[in-house]
This record gives C-alpha cells, structure tokens and sequence, in this order.
C-alpha cells in the first residue's frame, strides 16, 4: 500500500526492514523481503514511485530516464519473466510497443526501430544497404554479449569456490 507520509505521520514506529529510494532495485528488493514475512518500510522523496522508471516530458518531446525495454518477457520460461511473476503475483501485464518500437531523428532523417530481429536488421538494411555485413555482425554480437551476461551474472552470485567448481570463473 502506498500512503504519503506527511498525508499519514502515524505510521507504525515498527520495521524490519527500511528501504530508501523507491527504484526497480529497491522495489524489488523490498518485495522480495515482504514476501519472505518481513515488515518493510520504503521512504521515497519524489511524488511518484519508481526511480529511472519514469519518463519525462517537454513540449513535444518524450525522454526514458533509465529504463525503457526488457526483452525475453514474452518468454514464459525466461529467468526475467519468472522474476517478474513472482514480485508481482503475476499481475503485471506487458503492454505491446507496437511495431515501431522506437524513432531517431537526426536532422531531417528519420530511422524506426522495427519489433522482430528478423524485421529490425531488414530494416537497418534498407536505410544503410552497404552494411548489411556489419549489421549482422553488430546483431550477432548483440545475442553473444546478452548469452554471456547470465554467465557472468550467476558467476557473480555464487562463491568464488562454486564458480571455480562449475567452470563458471
């Protein structure tokens, strides 16, 4: 439950556990610990909760302050879907970002982001046809950094003697 603090100044006196700052980092962490039985308190400045999760708006223009996509949710067996399931009780709903996922204006040129690896690297293709190499290069990499990162990232939870033994440091 959300409640302003200066709107409710009785609150209980009793925690075991305060978060400062209501980030991703944060919010999750506090749940994760609410689901494990402890009393969490988090303390947020801002008016709206959620950290670099929000974006900004001037005039016409549109900025994401951190976050602005997270890939493999649409997997059902995805390690980040699992974890959003479980902090959410699965009741967060991923709303689609269309086909066009994202523009870049240089000057007077326009470049999309098209939804699909197959339909993005067509597209790319199509506004620089003399680096198609390149672009698949760039795309294979991509996939190659992200497959090594949940290698890197478990070898960063586990002690240093399990890396060792799984082959993972």
């Amino acid at each position: 439950m959300i409640q302003s603090y200066k709107k409710q100044p009785h609150l209980s006196n009793k925690y075991d556990v305060i978060v400062i700052g209501s980030g991703i980092g944060s919010l999750t962490a506090a749940t994760l610990l609410a689901k494990s039985g402890k009393k969490v308190l988090i303390l947020e400045r801002h008016y709206t909760a959620g950290g670099f999760t929000h974006i900004f708006k001037r005039k016409n223009y549109e900025w994401d302050v951190g976050i602005h996509y997270i890939g493999e949710v649409q997997r059902p067996n995805s390690a980040i879907k699992k974890l959003f399931d479980y902090i959410t009780d699965k009741k967060l709903q991923w709303a689609d970002m269309g086909e066009v996922y994202d523009r870049v204006i240089i000057g007077d040129k326009t470049y999309d982001f098209v939804k699909g690896v197959t339909n993005f690297k067509a597209q790319i293709k199509a506004y620089f046809p003399e680096e198609g190499p390149a672009i698949d290069r760039y795309v294979d990499l991509v996939f190659q950094a992200n497959k090594a990162m949940g290698k890197f990232y478990i070898n960063k939870t586990l002690p240093q003697w399990v890396s060792r033994f799984l082959g993972l440091s």
